[in-house]
């Protein structure tokens, strides 16, 4: 199972982010079918109870250890991880350490079933838990592991208050491993922002990164290559690459999931800003002229109550013949119709100076 966890060999430029593919109906419905089997199969717990027995045996030494033997120890897992890659046992030694800093320094200590639950989330997959089982505790297990192999780490609460409070309080185990934690919060200035982000663990609300995340996107405007990447960071903070706030979107642990990926992504985050050329704003222009060509109720559909723009498939053939006769990025269906359901969106769904 260690081809999934968390490695910074698999991070790929110098802003990581998972790519969407585009997908036909046939693929969208094998994804289904294989998902549905491959999830009852990964979901079941006997596939992630040696952990627990790995990690008893790795803490039995841990026991006698003084604090700084324990300390030197932690930091010395870094560079393990870093040359082997995450893998059982040594995923095992991580948990077991910073179970025994747990205790130590905050006077909780890891029961079993939070070690299951940490095994669970670093493989990518949801852990439900009850109120009282610990959460906050838990995801102390994934975030140290994912940040010792060289990931940046966001842990993603829902409010301000429990960013706050979850990073003082775990901090100290954290710091057992040498492993720096920051704080994102709402008001503070860009440079704080980089400061927080460029920590080893970053503890924020969901609202709070996705704004980060799309002023990077303001500030990268046309993404960049590797290479012209490379070449304008040598220009320091000034450049480009020198103002984005974000390290890329490598590893989150997301606390309140069902509130945070269900209910609250049913309302849309928009940011503007000004562009830099006026390649932009003939992108937007254009977008708005094929929502213009579109029929409404037949080519598309809004779902106000959802704050949504269905393209029909009638619509989508539309798009596609009137792409075909714009040329360039309008010929690519899945940026084509992303553009034109945010003008639709803009025009019907938002109006000015109140939404």
């Amino acid at each position: 199972m260690s081809e999934n966890l968390p490695s910074a060999k698999r991070l790929r430029g110098f802003y990581p982010e998972r790519k969407l593919a585009e997908e036909s109906k046939i693929d969208r419905a094998a994804v289904t079918l294989l998902g549905n089997a491959t999830r009852r199969l990964r979901a079941k717990p006997e596939r992630y109870g040696g952990i627990v027995s790995a990690v008893r045996a790795a803490g039995d030494p841990l026991r006698g250890m003084e604090d700084a033997a324990l300390g030197k120890y932690a930091r010395e897992l870094r560079g393990e991880i870093l040359a082997r890659g995450l893998n059982l046992p040594l995923a095992a030694r991580v948990f077991a350490i910073a179970r025994e800093f747990a205790d130590r320094r905050i006077g909780m200590r890891h029961f079993d079933v939070q070690l299951i639950g940490g095994w669970v989330l670093l493989h990518g997959m949801v852990a439900e838990m009850e109120t009282g089982e610990g959460k906050t505790l838990t995801a102390t297990l994934p975030a140290c592991a994912a940040a010792l192999s060289g990931v940046p780490v966001h842990v993603v609460t829902v409010n301000d208050y429990l960013a706050r409070r979850d990073a003082d309080w775990m901090r100290p185990v954290y710091e057992g491993f040498g492993l720096t934690v920051g704080v994102i919060q709402t008001g503070m200035s860009l440079d704080d922002r980089r400061r927080a982000y460029r920590c080893d663990v970053t503890y924020c609300t969901n609202k709070e990164v996705a704004f980060d995340y799309l002023k990077d996107r303001l500030t990268m405007g046309r993404r960049p290559g590797e290479i012209q990447a490379r070449v304008d960071r040598l220009h320091g903070v000034g450049s480009k690459v020198g103002r984005l706030l974000l390290r890329g979107l490598c590893y989150a642990i997301v606390d309140e999931a069902d509130s945070v990926l269900i209910d609250e992504a049913r309302t849309p985050l928009i940011i503007s800003g000004s562009g830099e050329s006026t390649y932009e704003a003939e992108v937007y222009r254009r977008a708005l002229d094929l929502a213009d060509a579109l029929e409404p109720g037949r080519d598309y559909i809004l779902r106000e109550e959802r704050r949504e723009v269905e393209i029909t498939p009638r619509g989508k053939i539309r798009l596609e013949e009137l792409g075909e006769q714009a040329g360039g990025l309008w010929r690519r269906r899945q940026r084509r119709e992303e553009l034109v359901r945010q003008s639709l969106t803009a025009q019907h769904l938002f109006r000015l100076d109140r939404e």
